[in-house]
């Protein structure tokens, strides 16, 4: 199946204009704090006044009666905006890095939206039918300098990317329009299938016992609202003025603590105490340093999620978008739904009357009676059932726009009128501005509320903020003094900056390694260069690349001038190989690798570009090759154009350099640039007139988080230090 990688590279792909800045660009700093006014007493409200459910254009600021927990306030600014959609795409000038389109977003005149979808909870013919839909409602709202983003439950609110052309959407939902997961009989997650091997089934090949089924949907609930909630909170980070989340979803129960998973199916079991591999540290559970599943951590997941009140954090949610001004606008791809549940999901338990042939006939048509009576009451209890999830479902979708002035489009099959409608809410509002006549810095939550004097206007504005209290500018001024103290030395930060985002089911990662040859002359420096080429893992599982493929590589200087180009074959199950180019001068500055990788079989070839910057090739110390070793790898060692690793993994780094190897020392340095007591082995080799300087560590007894490798070696003449960053995940 592939479902997952699908839906991930879906919404990275919506992006794609961003996609080499975003990898190449240092991520910026997080704040984990929200951004200061510069005046703090200054209030900016988005009011979208309607009149029978129709924008109201022509309203002057004397109309607007603005009230800060009751008491009236005077308009400081005022201003319509009207949007004109439309326009030329290619007109439209994109943000060129992450951070320029975070720079864009801040601005109070171009409007904000993110399309949120809920992988998890929409169904694969929902996924189908909102494909145009999105598209034509997002031609119909955005205007020259409005910006959307594209959103899953598997990516972080951190890694959003915001664009303006939406061709590229209309492209990607065309032909990965199979997004949805809800109801598929086997889910790719592995964390599910890990519940379905703990907890069996019911003896029907795909479904789940009662216990796996709701841990799963506890889960996937919880891992829905934790990403709104984290969106939320990003976008307040970024802005102060409303931003609009479109949601696709079939909505949620919304469950609450359940004591009785714990005493549902096997008995929680301790797990095995033993060491790990390799480093021999002591863990609880031996099984799942090993193999990476265990009884014991389904066991530890059912307490957790037993108690998880999903319901309280949809509240929080709500809160945090009213905090926030964050509006929902949440669509039900159902359409009209009956049933919750597809048959195949849930099939009914007939319950039967055994009729003994030899019982008189008179009795034996009473038997058969009450057979078909008991039939008809469990038809109609489990109808009644489905209605009711149904029910559930929608007013989760009702409340969440309720309660965040959206508009909720649920129980119509017109959802190309729900996308209008949707769209129409979104193409005028008034930009209103006031001081707060309460000054005081005390943190407590103030309420606003707007009017309009025209009769029969109904407005939809922020319901209020939270204002700053004197320790938190205080702490806030603290925190960053503190941490201008505690910059990391400038070799280590640029190695974790060097790590960037690294989004899931990306289909090709490319990586570049080089060791300096000498100097041609002049600016050009001359290098030996090795580019990796890096499939995604479930790409080995379709059709076209079961065969193996053919890799294209073409260097070129910035103006486009040839500088080297090479084909290799990949062979058949192998997804990563590092490709020689041999010695090239690279000139004075950018330079451009475009790698293509064609299938064997009857598919698509994929692409990437890497941009070398100016200064790339300048260090005498080269840049080495990433290898893992893990579970999936076997014995050997497999290079990686990744820097995320899992604990179960061993990581090393082949320097190349030209000068012969003395000596080399390593360490592992955390990301404040302090050594750690982790032990890293060093070693050297020559291969194919190159010397290599390597340096090998097992990750087990590392935490998740960013980490760097200090790798010193004495040359003969020379000496190379070099340090590399990388990132554990859990």
């Amino acid at each position: 199946m592939r479902t997952g990688r699908l839906t991930a590279l879906l919404a990275f792909a919506l992006v794609a204009p961003l996609l080499a800045a975003a990898v190449q660009e240092p991520p910026a700093p997080q704040d984990p704090q929200a951004r200061f006014r510069a005046e703090a007493n200054l209030v900016r409200v988005d009011a979208y006044p309607t009149l029978d459910g129709k924008p109201v254009l022509d309203l002057t600021a004397d109309d607007f009666e603005i009230f800060e927990d009751g008491k009236p306030q005077t308009l400081a600014s005022f201003e319509h905006i009207q949007i004109v959609p439309g326009g030329s795409q290619e007109a439209r000038r994109e943000p060129n890095t992450v951070r320029e389109s975070r720079a864009m977003a801040e601005d109070p005149r171009a409007r904000l939206f993110v399309v949120f979808l809920d992988t998890y909870f929409t169904e694969i013919d929902g996924s189908y039918r909102v494909q145009r839909g999105l598209v034509n409602m997002l031609d119909r709202m955005l205007g020259e300098n409005d910006l959307f983003a594209v959103m899953t439950p598997q990516m972080s609110a951190r890694d959003l990317a915001f664009a303006r052309r939406s061709v590229t959407v209309e492209g990607y939902l065309s032909k990965y329009w199979f997004w949805g997961q809800r109801h598929r009989l086997f889910p790719e997650d592995e964390i599910e299938r890990r519940y379905l091997d703990c907890y069996g089934d019911i003896g029907e090949p795909g479904v789940a016992s009662s216990l796996a089924r709701e841990m799963i949907e506890r889960r996937r609930e919880k891992l829905v609202i934790e990403a709104l909630t984290d969106l939320t909170l990003q976008l307040r980070h970024m802005r102060e003025e409303r931003t609009a989340v479109i949601v696709v979803s079939n909505g949620w129960l919304l469950y609450r603590e359940n004591p009785r998973l714990l005493t549902e199916g096997p008995q929680p079991r301790p797990g095995h105490i033993g060491t790990t591999p390799g480093a021999g540290r002591v863990t609880v559970d031996r099984v799942e340093s090993e193999y990476g599943y265990s009884q014991y951590q389904c066991d530890a997941d059912r307490q957790t999620l037993a108690y998880t009140d999903i319901w309280q954090l949809f509240q929080d949610l709500i809160d945090q978008a009213n905090r926030s001004n964050v509006s929902f606008y949440p669509l039900d791809s159902r359409g009209l739904a009956a049933f919750d549940d597809p048959i195949a999901a849930a099939p009914m338990r007939r319950p039967t009357v055994r009729v003994d042939p030899r019982l008189p006939v008179h009795e034996q048509e009473r038997l058969k009676v009450e057979q078909a009576r008991r039939e008809q009451i469990a038809a109609d209890l489990r109808l009644d059932t489905q209605h009711a999830l149904v029910r559930n479902r929608v007013e989760s979708l009702r409340a969440l726009a309720v309660n965040t002035d959206g508009l909720a489009i649920v129980d119509t099959n017109d959802l190309d009128g729900g996308f209008r409608r949707i769209a129409d809410d979104l193409t005028s509002y008034y930009l209103l501005g006031y001081y707060s006549t309460n000054k005081k810095l005390d943190g407590k939550f103030r309420k606003i509320t707007v009017r309009v004097k025209r009769p029969g206007v109904k407005v939809r504005a922020r319901r209020g903020y939270r204002a700053l209290s004197q320790e938190e500018i205080e702490e806030g001024a603290r925190e960053t003094a503190e941490a201008a103290a505690a910059v990391p030395p400038s070799a280590v930060q640029a190695a974790l900056n060097s790590i960037g985002v690294t989004r899931p089911g990306i289909p090709l990662r490319t990586a570049v390694s080089y060791a300096v040859a000498g100097t041609a002359g002049g600016p050009s420096r001359r290098v030996r260069l090795w580019t990796l080429a890096e499939l995604d893992a479930r790409m080995l599982r379709e059709g076209p690349w079961l065969g193996g493929g053919d890799i294209d590589i073409m260097v070129a200087a910035g103006d486009g001038s040839p500088l080297a180009s090479k084909t290799v074959a990949l062979p058949a199950a192998q997804r990563a190989i590092a490709i020689d180019l041999g010695e090239i001068d690279l000139p004075a500055g950018e330079t451009v690798i475009r790698t293509r990788v064609r299938p064997r079989g009857d598919g698509l070839s994929i692409s990437d570009t890497l941009r070398l910057p100016p200064s790339y090739g300048e260090s005498p110390t080269g840049v080495p090759l990433l290898l893992r070793r893990g579970p999936t790898t076997g014995a050997k060692y497999v290079p990686t154009a990744d820097r995320q690793f899992r604990r179960t993994e061993r990581l090393r780094l082949d320097l190349p350099v030209f000068a012969p190897v003395i000596s080399a020392t390593a360490e592992l340095l955390d990301r404040t640039g302090n050594p750690m007591s982790v032990p890293v082995a060093t070693s050297s080799r020559v291969e194919e007139n190159v010397n290599w300087a390597t340096a090998e560590i097992v990750l087990a007894p590392l935490a998740a988080g960013d980490y760097a490798i200090k790798l010193a070696a004495e040359l003969e003449g020379t000496r190379a230090d070099i340090v590399t960053g990388f990132r554990v995940v859990p």
